[in-house]
């Protein structure tokens, strides 16, 4: 680095020298009059003013090698990290998707437990029935034959009935027809 700052410096030197000969030589061109000293004056002070400005540049600007080799290693940094993004992306996929179908299996292996209990229930429930109604006809049936259920005897007994109440019942009587009279 202090090798091409002192480069640097020489070279400096060497157009600030341009730069005052190439004055000179524009002053003394304008003074008698000579047209190519005077552009050749001229001439001198323009480069020597470019070289100036160049390596005052070249001095500002940094070297950049050290930001690209960071800049490298940050990208080759941030490459690796999507990569881990998206294979954990992909990962946590999988694994919803593996969840996703024990789930199912579950759910599915639920549903024919259920259906198989419901058919066993459905049978137990179905021989039970049977069971009460058969211990329920037999118990009818001894109650019919110990005499529970005999038939009431109907008891006789005085009964007045009313003739409105059953006109059907009514012996009919003659009606008068004398001189047009109608009537009971």
């Amino acid at each position: 680095m202090e090798r091409t700052s002192g480069k640097i410096k020489t070279l400096v030197a060497a157009a600030a020298g341009a730069v005052l000969a190439g004055l000179a030589a524009l002053l003394h061109g304008i003074m008698r009059d000579d047209l190519p000293r005077s552009i050749g004056g001229l001439a001198l002070i323009v480069i020597g003013l470019t070289v100036i400005v160049l390596a005052v540049i070249r001095r500002w600007v940094t070297d950049t090698r050290q930001e690209r080799i960071l800049l490298a290693a940050s990208q080759r940094e941030a490459q690796g990290q999507r990569s881990q993004y998206f294979a954990a992306q992909a990962a946590l996929a999988a694994e919803q998707s593996r969840l996703k179908q024990n789930i199912d299996a579950e759910r599915h292996a639920l549903a024919a437990r259920l259906k198989a209990e419901r058919e066993t229930m459905a049978r137990e429930f179905e021989e039970r029935r049977a069971t009460v109604i058969a211990e329920t006809m037999e118990a009818t049936v001894r109650m019919f034959q110990n005499g529970k259920f005999a038939p009431a005897e109907t008891v006789t007994g005085n009964l007045i009935e009313f003739p409105r109440q059953h006109p059907e019942r009514q012996p009919e009587q003659a009606r008068s027809r004398e001189h047009g009279v109608v009537g009971p």
